[in-house]
């Protein structure tokens, strides 16, 4: 007999490619504004909506024959989804004729994309929550369990990364990579500067409201446990049983229901002769919300919206770190000698935009940004000698180069407006007009 933990484990191997071509794919954010420089309306109204927006986009799709899956986030935001692709270079493609037809869209509709991880002007209660089931349970959950619940699902936005997992060996180095690194790159792709009209300062708010929306939910891997790659997977499927249930799978009508326990619970309420439904288990496994959590890939959440143009920095940063061979063997060498109590240290002042704080191995936070920015560009390098294609560094030497010479962005964007002398409303709204 397969246990729980057996099956959910089985599932999430069940898209391992076996150590053929690892595809990746990614899912990017985004917040906009209506020409008075306020959150468009989530649900059809009088005025144009994101619902309206998400139809028009689909439109313009099919008048060019492309492919498109974009959706709509709690709050309104648009999150489009790239299809799986086996390098960079194919998703942007995909990214740059979508940009096309949103622009479209915008201009005609007097709309302002918001490149930023957190809504700088209105608070949750200033925006109304879309009219699905699935996300007044969230809602509801979310107040009973931390203070920022609610600016997450309303007010933040970030780019995903979903990776392909070759095995088990892989599924698990990749996580526990994921998980060591993932403070870093929330300090490194930070961008939102802004929160309810005013500059954050020194504040990573983004991470800090993901931190404190659900803890048993959120959070990394080391939180609940999970602290090395041996053992990894069968660790995070036993960890998320004991996480409370939020919702079951959609019906028909996809219509979702209603639980009061545990996954455990649940999911044993659901069996037929102690097998699991397999849209179960993806429905349990889309209720966590860890930095990297597993569905049949390992998505990675830990990164920002960052700003426009560099939309594609984190998806070349996560694929540059799991690549298989020299680069990796190199980041799980280092990051294998890190201590628990230096990792949940950093855990901690990924909260604070200083990267003049010691890290690990009593390195800056900058120090490591400058040993990561080598090893992606290394990795990146030897992908594009192998596969024949041109490097995918470019998508990312940019926006390394502006760090590191600059500091974060949700610092630059500040000094910038400090600069500028206007109102929050008029800075965001002159900086991405659309012309």
């Amino acid at each position: 007999m397969n246990t729980l933990v057996d099956q959910i484990e089985a599932h999430i191997l069940s898209g391992c490619t076996n150590n053929q071509k690892r595809a990746i794919g990614t899912e990017i954010e985004t917040i906009l504004y209506n020409s008075n420089g306020e959150r468009i309306s989530v649900d059809r109204g009088a005025e144009y909506s994101a619902a309206d927006l998400i139809e028009d986009i689909d439109s313009g799709c099919k008048d060019i024959n492309t492919f498109v899956t974009c959706s709509l986030e709690p709050g309104g935001q648009v999150e489009w989804a790239s299809r799986p692709a086996f390098n960079i270079h194919d998703i942007h493609k995909e990214w740059n004729d979508i940009q096309t037809i949103l622009k479209s869209a915008c201009i005609d509709n007097r709309l302002t994309i918001v490149d930023l991880a957190l809504d700088p002007i209105y608070s949750p209660n200033d925006i109304k929550l879309i009219n699905h089931r699935k996300y007044q349970l969230m809602n509801d959950r979310f107040l009973t369990t931390g203070k920022h619940g609610q600016w997450m699902m309303r007010n933040s936005a970030s780019v995903q990364v979903n990776l392909d997992l070759m095995d088990k060996k892989d599924a698990e180095e990749c996580g526990f990579i994921a998980d060591c690194i993932s403070p870093l790159a929330a300090v490194l792709f930070s961008n939102a500067p802004f929160k309810n009209g005013r500059p954050i300062g020194y504040e990573n708010i983004r991470y800090r409201i993901w931190e404190d929306t659900d803890p048993a939910r959120c959070g990394h891997f080391l939180d609940h446990g999970i602290q090395g790659a041996d053992g990894l997977l069968n660790q995070f499927c036993h960890y998320i049983l004991d996480v409370p249930v939020i919702y079951t799978t959609p019906d028909k009508n996809d219509n979702v229901g209603f639980y009061d326990g545990t996954i455990k619970q649940w999911l044993e309420s659901t069996t037929e002769n102690n097998e699991l439904n397999s849209e179960d288990i993806k429905t349990a496994l889309h209720q966590i919300f860890t930095h990297g959590r597993y569905k049949t890939v390992l998505e990675i959440r830990s990164t920002d919206r960052p700003p426009k143009g560099y939309e594609f920095a984190p998806i070349a940063f996560w694929q540059a770190l799991m690549e298989q061979g020299k680069t990796r063997d190199i980041l799980l060498g280092e990051i294998s000698n890190w201590s628990l109590s230096e990792r949940m240290e950093l855990n901690l002042k990924a909260s604070t935009l200083d990267m003049n704080q010691l890290g690990p191995n009593n390195k800056t936070i900058l120090q490591w940004f400058e040993w990561l920015a080598e090893l992606v560009y290394d990795s990146l390098n030897e992908r594009a000698s192998e596969l024949d294609i041109e490097s995918e560094k470019k998508y990312i030497e940019p926006f390394f180069e502006s760090v590191l010479s600059k500091g974060v962005f949700t610092l630059q964007s500040q000094e910038q407006f400090t600069e500028k002398g206007i109102s929050i409303k008029e800075f965001i709204m002159k900086k991405n007009a659309i012309i």
